[in-house]
């Protein structure tokens, strides 16, 4: 069986003392790619740094999160641009209307310009989304102009509804652990509704530790109780899910594996 993590801050802090030991746990675990995700341009730098450390099990996805846009530079840019070739994906990017750390202005421009490159650069991108109803529809409209780009929608915990528009674009929904969750009844029926061949698996660790490992700090190798959770959600075999999303991320991000 094989999984691969596509969304993971092995970047952070949180790692700085095991690693090592995180990602032989993953190897155990059936992880055969993790995917290491920039949200600044230190982050992207150390997961830059990681790729040339461990380059058979990592990839990385570079770019600047929504959070942080407010205090990004032209140099920045620059240095974005000179290294993105190294990355699989631009992101994560996007609109944060929920913690709102950064001016919803400087949200819009910084993705517009990253949605730019991204096509400049011929990459998919991979986006960090969170509001309201209202707010997915001003999302949507905003996405129109980039059809082409092959989309990947990260950490995604909308209603049904939601996730259907997102399927209208060329477009992939990664599933967290947070479909584990006891109160998670709305994802799940989503989930429900999402084709298999539409979805990817992602842990977004150190954050978001699916049950039963709630309260530790997350890691690749607990991709798989998301795994077992959508394989009791859509009523097939933990084989077929993993078979499937694995398929689904190699061709996403154009990864030099198998299918």
């Amino acid at each position: 069986m094989r999984l691969i993590d596509t969304h993971a801050h092995l970047n952070l802090p949180e790692y700085k003392s095991d690693l090592p030991e995180v990602i032989e746990r993953a190897k155990k675990a059936g992880i055969i790619k993790c995917l290491v995700v920039g949200i600044d341009r230190k982050t992207c730098e150390r997961a830059l740094e990681l790729k040339r450390i461990y380059p058979d099990f990592l990839e990385v996805i570079l770019g600047f999160h929504p959070h942080e846009v407010k205090k990004i530079s032209e140099e920045d840019y620059l240095w974005l641009e000179k290294n993105l070739e190294e990355a699989v994906a631009l992101g994560e990017i996007g609109l944060d209307w929920v913690k709102e750390y950064s001016p919803k202005e400087k949200q819009m421009e910084h993705l517009e310009r990253q949605l730019h490159l991204a096509r400049t650069k011929k990459k998919p991108v991979v986006f960090h989304f969170r509001g309201d109803s209202d707010f997915w529809n001003l999302v949507f409209d905003f996405l129109k102009p980039y059809e082409d780009l092959p989309m990947l929608f990260h950490c995604f915990t909308a209603d049904k509804e939601v996730a259907a528009k997102i399927l209208k674009f060329n477009s992939l929904i990664s599933l967290p652990g947070i479909i584990t969750f006891d109160k998670a009844e709305t994802l799940r029926e989503a989930a429900k509704s999402i084709p298999l061949e539409r979805i990817v698996l992602e842990t977004d660790c150190p954050f978001l530790s699916p049950h039963p490992m709630r309260g530790k700090r997350n890691e690749p190798s607990f991709l798989i109780f998301t795994a077992q959770k959508l394989a009791e959600i859509k009523k097939i075999s933990l084989e077929e899910v993993a078979e499937i999303t694995t398929k689904n991320a190699i061709k996403f991000f154009n990864l030099s594996l198998s299918l």
